[in-house]
């Protein structure tokens, strides 16, 4: 029961910070344009952003595996709580370009450690469905935010978005005041001591092929995801001719067959092979999006992207659960960090290549590029399963079977799951 309440609380606390800043986020550079921000001034809060995630994302997920979650998890949702009360009250371009900063910290340290907490709060058989069904937390909110954003800005303008982004910080800090247990932690760096230096478990991480190809999975996917994101409503309108509404409609679709499908597929991810649902699904979606420029209207268009979500989210509970298991080898506060700074990276590598290929080759190139960059992903991810099952082929010498089977390392279907009070 206490793990239960535990779980429901995290799921409540994510949902409350990635509505309140998909309610911002979404209006944040409209926000900035307002205030009289052009060119560097408008870029730059922007890439601060993305650029402190990709920074202090390892640094912070290592630190949190020493001092434990909950202090993690307070002084993040005090940061939040403290950039969006400076948001209500400050119009300076300086001072929101630091804000925003600042709230890139406060993402690279709550992301990893509440991911981390709830890995650390499942059961290995149960852990595809329960991060499934966490995940429905994060995109339910983002489809919610920019829905609600839009109200509250027609109705009381920017001063109305960020008085609900503090309200929605200030109940998910009273929720992790009280909710969350004092004696929670997830260290569970099973390979090691438990203090390491961050630099040395990183670098023993990054020695495991299974989370290098982990690792090449998520940079690719954040690749194509992005690539799309930035230049899929410049085909809608500039190529297809849509309105403004059958363009949300096809830009929001993707995200809510996800949403719809993440706890059936966070099922069938506890019950199929985790790495082969990961290869099906970022396969698949690479193969369609290589058919995005050739869709010939709104009607195909919105197929492909409700196809592209849907196979989207085969891949996406077997990832995180695999990358949980990943963490109970190496440090869960760590490998999450380290993740989720190599998905930010994709982030912002996405569509810097994406503008130098439609500025070059045209519009049709920036979508056969999502599709070659999330192939090339797929293929590195298998290389890196594949080799340590070549290795572990190999029969071991009759002289030496006690130290062969005590040296080989867990692979990530046999590693012990880390318990709540690990």
């Amino acid at each position: 029961m206490q793990r239960l309440n535990l779980l429901r609380t995290l799921f409540l606390i994510n949902f409350a910070i990635t509505l309140g800043f998909g309610i911002a986020d979404a209006f944040f550079s409209t926000y900035l344009f307002s205030l009289g921000a052009r060119g560097l001034m408008l870029g730059l809060p922007l890439v601060l952003y993305s650029l402190s995630k990709i920074v202090f994302s390892p640094v912070l997920g290592a630190w949190s595996d020493r001092v434990g979650c909950r202090k993690v998890v307070l002084l993040s949702l005090v940061l939040y709580l403290l950039v969006s009360l400076s948001y209500l009250c400050s119009a300076s371009l300086t001072i929101l370009t630091l804000l925003r900063l600042l709230q890139g910290v406060s993402c690279a340290m709550f992301r990893p450690v509440l991911l981390s907490l709830v890995g650390s709060s499942t059961r290995g058989g149960e852990r595809g469905t329960v991060l499934a069904t966490f995940d429905i937390s994060f995109y339910g909110a983002l489809c919610l935010g920019p829905l609600l954003g839009g109200i509250l800005k027609d109705f009381w303008g920017f001063t109305g978005i960020f008085a609900a982004v503090t309200l929605l910080c200030l109940a998910a800090l009273l929720l992790a005041l009280f909710r969350i247990p004092g004696d929670c932690s997830f260290g569970g760096n099973l390979e090691g001591p438990a203090d390491a230096a961050p630099l040395r478990k990183l670098l023993r991480a990054g020695r495991h092929d299974s989370y290098r190809g982990l690792l090449a999975f998520i940079f690719g996917r954040a690749c194509g995801i992005s690539l799309t994101g930035a230049f899929l409503p410049i085909l809608l309108t500039g190529k297809l001719g849509l309105s403004g509404m059958r363009c949300g409609v096809v830009l929001a679709s993707g995200t809510a067959a996800m949403t719809l499908l993440l706890r059936p597929v966070g099922i069938l991810s506890d019950r199929a092979p985790r790495r082969l649902l990961v290869l099906l699904g970022g396969t698949a979606v690479s193969v369609l999006y290589f058919l995005i420029p050739a869709a010939p209207g709104f009607y195909q268009m919105l197929l492909l992207t409700m196809a592209i979500g849907a196979f989207s989210v085969l891949s996406q509970p077997a990832s995180s659960a695999l990358l949980v298991e990943e963490g109970s080898r190496h440090g869960m506060g760590i490998t999450v960090g380290t993740f989720n700074a190599v998905l930010n990276l994709g982030f912002v590598v996405g569509p810097l290549i994406g503008a130098l290929l439609q500025s070059t080759l045209g519009l049709a190139a920036v979508f056969h590029a999502a599709g070659m960059v999330g192939l090339a992903a797929v293929a590195l991810f298998a290389a890196a399963l594949w080799e340590p099952e070549q290795v572990r082929a190999v029969p071991a010498s009759p002289k030496t079977p006690a130290a062969s089977s005590a040296t080989e390392p867990p692979s990530c279907e046999t590693v012990t799951p880390l318990s709540h009070a690990a």
